[in-house]
């Protein structure tokens, strides 16, 4: 899964958290068989939740590419891509990494 956070890359220790895009940590959860880096253990809760409730509303079975923007603060503006195919939200998480506001965009 390609993932952009911010305009930038993410999603291995070198190019940073694959929600927030923070390289200190070292946590790693796999998603879809890869393997991803997050800074910490909420971060990798809150983007399995995100994937999970974009896979449940599309009736996808993976995302090709994730482009992420925001924070934790305002809330994510988000694009999932899967084969041409794009699906626009957004996310805010509340205080146990789960999804606190959750709405599609047009």
């Amino acid at each position: 899964m390609k993932i952009i956070v911010n305009g930038k890359e993410a999603g291995t220790k070198d190019k940073g958290c694959a929600l927030c895009g923070a390289t200190w940590g070292e946590y790693y959860e796999e998603i879809d068989g890869e393997k991803l880096f997050f800074c910490c253990d909420y971060c990798a809760l809150e983007f399995v939740n995100m994937v999970k409730e974009v896979k449940k509303r599309t009736n996808w079975n993976k995302i090709d590419e994730l482009i992420i923007n925001g924070n934790y603060y305002t809330g994510r503006t988000c694009t999932a891509k899967n084969e041409g195919k794009e699906y626009k939200y957004y996310v805010k998480f509340n205080d146990e990494a789960g999804i606190d506001t959750f709405k599609e965009l047009t």
